[in-house]
């Protein structure tokens, strides 16, 4: 671009667009309209450019008009594939919108759209490395102590093991005891209690309903005074 196009950009093309685009272009998703008028100015710039390419005289007005139509109709300076749901375009075209995970949901401050979404299940990651640790300590064991393990795993009881290895019940408990020892050598103190402890997120998911439960009782209807004392201070 010559300076002289840079120039016309800068005086005469960019304030019609930064007066024009806040009163008659309509943010789509996340966007501003700082940034409407950013991508507007980008995309005169490019057919300012383009003009002088060609050998053509850059009409400020024209371009300006031209830039500002573009950013309506859902096209920007990186883009105008309306086929992609992230598109500006594509939100025009069949009424969407992008909202954030942290969105309340139903008006629910406590609840977000990212809590009602989330998924049950362990992350994927964690079960493939709690398997790699585990596979790692059943290695450390012997084999009767590994096949206890095993067949503990497919539900047998400590009486159906002891009848398995021909030995006594009490001495299948004291082996279910010295594994358990070498569990919390192996991976720490604490595995035991993780193992069947709930997630975090799940706690705080579960805990944000119960109070949205709560919150939505009649304290009326509870037939423990205390109960509702404790409702009636909590929430009001």
């Amino acid at each position: 671009m010559s300076p002289s196009a840079a120039l016309m950009l800068e005086k005469e093309i960019y304030p019609i667009i930064r007066n024009t685009i806040p009163r008659t272009v309509r943010p789509m998703g996340c966007e501003d309209p700082e940034e409407l008028v950013q991508d507007a100015t980008a995309s005169a710039a490019e057919m300012v450019e383009a003009m002088e390419r060609a050998g053509k005289k850059p009409l400020p007005h024209s371009i300006a008009y031209y830039s500002i139509q573009r950013c309506k109709s859902g096209r920007r300076s990186y883009g105008d594939i309306r086929a992609d749901v992230m598109s500006p375009g594509f939100q025009l075209d069949h009424e969407n919108a992008i909202c954030s995970m942290e969105d309340p949901v139903c008006g629910e401050e406590d609840l977000t759209v990212g809590d009602a979404i989330a998924s049950k299940s362990e992350d994927t990651a964690a079960k493939v490395l709690r398997q790699i640790d585990w596979d790692a300590f059943l290695e450390t064991l012997d084999s009767r102590k590994r096949r206890i393990v095993e067949e503990l795993m497919l539900g047998f009881g400590t009486g159906d093991i002891a009848r398995l290895f021909g030995i006594t019940a009490p001495r299948i408990v004291q082996l279910k005891r010295e594994i358990a020892e070498e569990i919390r050598n192996f991976m720490g103190e604490e595995i035991l209690v993780d193992s069947g402890r709930e997630s975090v997120w799940e706690r705080d998911i579960r805990c944000l309903r119960e109070k949205n439960e709560w919150k939505h009782m009649k304290i009326d209807r509870l037939d423990d005074p205390e109960q509702s004392n404790i409702a009636q201070a909590m929430f009001g």
